[in-house]
């Protein structure tokens, strides 16, 4: 059994250097991020609508920013930006143009290097699964996204697709919807952050409660429901497993006056 340590990232970003079997509320920083936030081995970068900055890990100073520039007919489409991932030197941002057209969805794929982020290319995306929130690799090397369907019961039809990657095109190999104790804590939201943790599961987190789901996808290839676990500090939105670290440690953000952080044991279900 093996533990994680929760971040939590907002309005204000929070980050930890105490040991893992600590739990208390730490360091703060004052960051504007509406959306979520990803990380790699020296920056996190804060996600809203149509910009995003990018911050020092240590300090929390801001280092760059981009913002989409619609007077730009590259950049005109920009509207709602969910989450991203950072892999490789590269930001990969999921993006609709909720609530214009949900279904309109894009991923963005930024070039990323010591003090700028450069936007590189624009993937359409189909529109027939729904609204595009978030997307994220597995260590296996494929590529996970999760389109959302709002409303209660229609939310029962958010669904996670698997693909794979090559040339410049994201091509779909599977999907499942999501099970019904993770859609239960959705009220009439959906999934609105997912990650994959470095235990081989599947981290989701819903709108506004302060909770995450862990997933799995067992022998029988079923999406399984394994356990929610509350997460104060940490009030939906997009999140992002930060595995550059020794210990691998659950970034999110916090869209409310309430900013905290703690150190939770989120004991590993394998």
């Amino acid at each position: 059994m093996g533990f994680h340590a929760v971040i939590s990232l907002g309005f204000s970003l929070l980050i930890s250097s105490l040991a893992i079997a600590e739990e208390g509320v730490l360091k703060t920083f004052s960051v504007k991020a509406s959306q979520g936030v990803a990380v790699d081995s020296k920056h996190f970068y804060a996600i809203s609508n149509t910009k995003i900055t990018m911050h020092d890990k240590v300090t929390g100073d801001q280092i760059c920013d981009w913002e989409a520039d619609r007077n730009n007919a590259a950049f005109i489409h920009f509207q709602h930006m969910n989450s991203a991932t950072a892999i490789n030197g590269k930001l990969y941002a999921a993006h609709s143009r909720f609530p214009i057209a949900p279904n309109e969805n894009t991923v963005e794929i930024f070039e990323l290097n010591e003090k700028s982020i450069t936007h590189q290319s624009t993937i359409r995306m189909p529109s027939d699964h729904g609204s595009l929130t978030w997307i994220d690799k597995r260590n296996d090397g494929t590529w996970w996204m999760c389109f959302a369907v709002y409303g209660n019961p229609e939310n029962q039809k958010t669904k996670l697709v698997k693909y794979t990657y090559e040339n410049g095109k994201f091509t779909e190999q599977q999907n499942w919807f999501f099970p019904k104790e993770t859609i239960a804590n959705w009220e009439a939201m959906s999934c609105s952050g997912g990650s994959w943790g470095a235990d081989g599961n599947l981290y989701v987190t819903g709108h506004d409660n302060s909770v995450v789901h862990i997933l799995e996808i067992d022998l029988t290839n079923t999406l399984k429901h394994l356990r929610t676990a509350p997460v104060s500090g940490i009030f939906g939105q997009a999140i992002a497993w930060d595995r550059s670290t020794e210990k691998p440690t659950l970034w999110g953000i916090v869209k409310n006056k309430h900013v905290s952080l703690t150190i939770f044991h989120l004991a590993q279900s394998r």
